[in-house]
């Protein structure tokens, strides 16, 4: 089991704060590109600050990249 004092805290780039809430980005995908009956929406889970909203960039996800 990891220990949480050997461990680095989070913080939100923008205020400091080292508190978050998960978020989800919402994708579609084109019925034409997944071959289903209809459009396809894809639910991308992230991390949002609760203090002040803002998403890290390590948190957001670099769709060019996502396969």
């Amino acid at each position: 089991m990891i220990d949480p004092k050997n461990t680095t805290a989070i913080k939100c780039e923008e205020c400091g704060n080292e508190t978050f809430r998960e978020v989800t980005f919402l994708r579609k995908a084109s019925k034409l590109l997944t071959g289903q009956a209809q459009d396809t929406v894809i639910p991308i889970p992230t991390f949002q600050c609760s203090k002040c909203g803002h998403i890290n960039k390590e948190f957001t996800p670099n769709f060019n990249t996502l396969a």
